[in-house]
């Protein structure tokens, strides 16, 4: 049977509903199962993670403008692609126009891409939430528009500098900036498709219609890991995701399998560093995607306490590291070689690769 996304049943969209509000009472009378952990660490926004930071006051007050200001930057890019019509004139494309599309997001800062027909399955059902990129009509529970044909995903990596400060201020730094890049290639790409005539659409940390994970693993970007992140051959899980709904039509990419499951199995560094044991080993297969029992409220409870949004898992897996490519295809599904090249990554690197010395963007912020 084929599970249905629903932005509404995301724990980002629960923690935003209002006690006493029709959507919160309509919402947990048809799912009163999250209704008792949901109320427990219920709220979120921007300014409540820099509220939880610990730091200094004048540590804080360099830190929050950056948390303000990617919510800004991305709801303008939505707001630019809104303005830009659909050329009514279509340029007709080459055959390899999709290996041009691919040329042109590396130069823009993608250095992967993949492409996924789509299908109802991969849409949410409907939308969670209402912020400043969503046109007036988007409102929470609002049938989501599924009439694009192709996705083109992408991955942006991010700066292991910053991400081996996990838990810090460093990491969250990171993570915004690199929604924003996100953001800032969704929209140009976007905004390059409806100059040439086909109507399109960028996803984001504001605005989503998609799930992204299960669409990178259908675009061959990497396989699902033991965080339920997708994990990429060459850049591990320290990315961040992006996707293009268009009306036009590319050549379809496909999983990929370069022996991640059985890595896992015998890595799970992840799950051992985790600061609230939320990563669990139990799998379980949505929609023929395999993915791991996961307790998010535990996880989410640290972002509450910590003002970031951790990152440890991140910081963890070896893949991370850029483990060379020839040796992920030589230890791809035997057991020996996998656990060698584990013991190497932490005779290198350490079983938690943190760094505490905190980056002069961030310096004075206690440990």
């Amino acid at each position: 049977m084929k599970k249905t996304y629903d932005e509404r049943q995301t724990l980002f969209s629960r923690v935003r509903l209002e006690k006493g509000t029709v959507p919160y009472d309509t919402f947990y009378k048809t799912h009163p199962e999250y209704r008792e952990k949901d109320d427990a660490v219920r709220g979120f926004s921007m300014r409540m993670l820099y509220d939880a930071i610990k730091a200094e006051p004048d540590i804080k007050a360099k830190v929050l403008p950056l948390f303000e200001n990617i919510e800004t930057f991305i709801d303008h890019y939505h707001d630019l692609e809104a303005k830009t019509p659909v050329n009514t004139v279509r340029t007709k494309l080459p055959n390899m126009f999709k290996e041009n599309l691919s040329h042109l997001l590396k130069s823009f800062g993608a250095p992967e891409m993949g492409i996924v027909t789509l299908k109802e399955s991969h849409f949410y059902k409907a939308f969670g939430r209402h912020t400043k990129a969503h046109g007036p009509e988007e409102t929470y529970g609002t049938p989501i528009r599924n009439d694009f044909k192709t996705a083109i995903v992408f991955i942006v990596p991010m700066d292991m500098t910053y991400i081996r400060r996990a838990p810090d201020i460093e990491e969250m730094i990171e993570t915004l900036s690199a929604y924003q890049k996100v953001a800032e290639i969704g929209a140009r790409t976007s905004l390059y498709l409806r100059k040439l005539g086909y109507d399109a659409r960028f996803e984001s940390v504001a605005y989503a219609t998609v799930p992204l994970v299960p669409l990178a693993y259908d675009a061959g970007l990497g396989d699902i890991g033991m965080t339920n992140h997708l994990v990429n051959k060459t850049y591990g899980n320290a990315i961040r995701l992006g996707a293009v709904l268009t009306d036009l039509t590319l050549p379809a990419d496909h999983p990929v399998d370069f022996g991640l499951e059985l890595f896992c199995d015998r890595c799970a560094l992840c799950l051992i560093n985790c600061p609230m044991q939320s990563i669990k080993h139990k799998k379980r297969m949505v929609n023929g995607r395999r993915f791991y029992h996961f307790d998010e409220h535990s996880c989410f409870k640290l972002w509450k306490n910590t003002g970031t949004d951790c990152g440890v898992c991140l910081q963890s897996c070896p893949f991370s590291y850029q483990i060379d490519p020839e040796t992920v295809d030589w230890m791809k599904n035997d057991r020996e070689k996998i656990d060698a090249v584990i013991k190497t990554h932490i005779e290198t690197h350490g079983r938690r690769p943190r760094i505490k010395t905190p980056l002069p963007v961030v310096k004075g912020a206690s440990r």
